[in-house]
């Protein structure tokens, strides 16, 4: 079609044919592509720009502008070619994740070394990661020590150093040492595996705002007719009615709104951040108030036992004893300090029976015929056992805000508490103040003492900080806000946070990539960095900012040219460089969110 034109411009036709022929054939041609998908869309009843183009199409040809209609469709086309190719980019990119994990490992089997296709190896069995090596499987070290790169799955930019039993992830490199690795999951079922599928499923959902910029699309092409049957009613001129529809165009803002989503969901999954759709995305962009969980959120969520005090005539070694024969088998992080503090000591833990544990209260359970008590002082009074004033005052005094007691009793008698400390997270305050100075509302919620969070909130700097909060509770505060009209984002383990995460406008899950986390929120941190979370919020608000300048400049531009074409001052093919210009510079504005490099604020100084 080039070709075409650049002979048609010469003019050398007029020699011997009366008309430019060869035009109005190329425009049939080349132009097939559109005829096609307009009638397509025709019998479908929808009403898209292809439609328009093809009615300007022959439009131009009926009334002689052979080299303008073909000068249309060339630009289309392009139009489209750029189009395809920027948004092929995106899906590229997804097909990169994937092409990333190696088909061939070498395998252990009985003694020897082989080397086998990764669908051939099962979990169980031990492979051997050289240096420089991609990890085809998530697995444990059983041999080796060594140093990995995460970033494709954490975004965590400096390796990770990996000894005998430590957990290593699909996707990874493994920098300078050899590694055998006992294989537990393989293919879509690793951690890799599952981020390759939310991004694909991701990529292929539809946010609100896509569908608001389809209907946008349409209204825009019956808006072009309406402006083309009252341009021709009253100029009574044809090529300023074409004009009218050629300039008249929504391609910008129906191409560049879906590969503005694609784009942020992809910068945020190189940064670790998975986002289940582009309508999480979107609703992250209004998000308004953060709501934060303690532990392992803002904390390590590896509390240590700062404290064991006794009363009466009971023993430290007792009040630990007995509280970790009740914790002997928690997963909660409290119960394993307190056990891992008793097996420091040496204390024999007896096995116990009939175990009852009430979240956010604690444990009871019996052993050798008596009743152990180990949690709040809510569990006790529950229990019907009494706790004495002068007994709490004993305990307070060698309790420091900001850390948590945990009353043990046995029977009927208070044997003492155990006192326990969680470390706040490095980045952690840093990252509340950039919330901050963005003017997101920062909300603690913890089922700590109402002390802690008061100490750890100050610290922090929070607006509100919340404790004593058992996990419905902190379900009703999230309603109270949504009800109050607040956009929520919780931010949470992924574990025992997921009503919460459930009932917040967007739940987001700092899960180190677990499947839990993976499951259960709509976006995962797969790392404990809570930069990641000043990251995603950017990247959505970017997002957003891109796609309604691409409305209004969409609506900008056509109002502008329809104008223009009404008042007979813009030619036909002067619209159809303004209709493909601003199309491409919409869609370009939307690709470039692929390119961009770093959101967060420089605190080096």
């Amino acid at each position: 079609m080039a070709l075409v034109i650049a002979a048609s411009l010469t003019g050398w036709w007029r020699h011997w044919m009366p008309r430019d022929w060869l035009a109005f054939a190329a425009t049939l041609i080349g132009g097939f592509p559109i005829f096609a998908e307009a009638w397509e869309n025709l019998r479908k009843r929808r009403m898209t720009m292809e439609l328009s183009m093809t009615l300007a199409l022959i439009a131009a040809l009926c009334i002689g502008q052979f080299l303008t209609a073909l000068v249309i469709a060339f630009f289309v086309l392009f139009a489209e070619l750029v189009e395809d190719y920027t948004v092929g980019g995106g899906r590229r990119a997804i097909q990169s994740l994937i092409d990333a994990l190696p088909r061939r490992v070498t395998v252990r089997r009985n003694g020897e070394e082989r080397e086998l296709g990764t669908h051939e190896i099962a979990s169980g069995e031990t492979i051997v990661i050289r240096p420089g090596e991609r990890i085809p499987a998530d697995g444990v070290v059983s041999k080796g020590h060594s140093f990995v790169d995460q970033s494709s799955i954490t975004g965590e930019s400096l390796p990770i150093e990996k000894v005998e039993q430590s957990k290593v992830l699909a996707g990874t490199i493994n920098k300078d040492g050899v590694l055998e690795v006992c294989v537990e999951k393989i293919g879509r079922d690793t951690t890799f595996g599952k981020i390759i599928e939310i991004v694909e499923q991701a990529e292929k959902s539809r946010a609100p705002v896509q569908r608001i910029a389809d209907r946008l699309a349409a209204g825009l092409v019956y808006f072009a007719f309406a402006a083309a049957v009252l341009t021709l009613i009253v100029t009574r001129n044809i090529t300023s009615t074409i004009a009218v529809i050629i300039v008249a165009g929504a391609c910008g803002v129906a191409a560049g709104t879906p590969l503005a989503i694609l784009a942020g969901i992809g910068s945020a999954a190189r940064r670790g951040i998975i986002t289940k759709g582009g309508l999480y995305l979107e609703q992250l962009s209004r998000i308004d108030t953060i709501v934060l969980d303690k532990t392992g959120t803002l904390t390590l969520g590896i509390p240590e036992v700062t404290a064991v005090r006794a009363l009466d005539d009971v023993t430290e070694n007792d009040v630990l004893q007995t509280a970790a024969i009740a914790e002997q088998h928690s997963e909660h992080p409290l119960g394993e300090a307190i056990v891992r503090r008793a097996r420091e000591r040496n204390l024999p833990l007896r096995e116990y029976s009939h175990l009852r544990y009430s979240p956010g209260k604690g444990i009871v359970c019996e052993e050798s015929g008596t009743r152990i008590l180990v949690g709040t002082r809510a569990l006790f009074e529950e229990q019907g056992v009494a706790v004495p004033a002068n007994a709490v005052s004993e305990v307070a005094s060698h309790n420091g805000a900001g850390k948590t007691v945990v009353l043990v009793g046995r029977d009927r008698k208070i044997l003492g508490a155990v006192t326990l400390a969680d470390q706040l997270r490095a980045e952690a305050r840093q990252a509340v103040n950039d919330l901050k100075a963005k003017n997101y509302r920062v909300i603690l919620l913890t089922g700590d003492s109402s002390d802690t969070a008061r100490v750890i909130g100050r610290e922090l700097g929070v607006d509100e900080a919340i404790g004593n909060l058992l996990p419905e509770q902190k379900v009703k505060k999230i309603r109270e806000l949504l009800r109050a009209g607040r956009k929520v984002a919780m931010v949470g383990d992924g574990v025992n946070d997921a009503p919460a995460l459930a009932e917040a406008t967007v739940g987001i899950a700092m899960g180190q990539g677990t499947d839990v986390a993976l499951e259960t929120a709509d976006v995962t941190l797969m790392t404990s960095d809570l930069s990641r979370l000043v990251e995603v919020l950017a990247i959505s608000k970017r997002c957003y900012r891109v796609i309604v300048f691409n409305f209004w400049g969409t609506i900008g531009v056509d109002t502008a040219g329809i104008v223009l074409a009404f008042f007979g001052m813009l030619a036909p093919i002067f619209a159809a460089l303004i209709h493909v210009g601003s199309e491409l510079a919409f869609i370009l504005n939307s690709a470039r969110l692929f390119r961009h490099k770093s959101i967060l604020p420089d605190h080096s100084s």
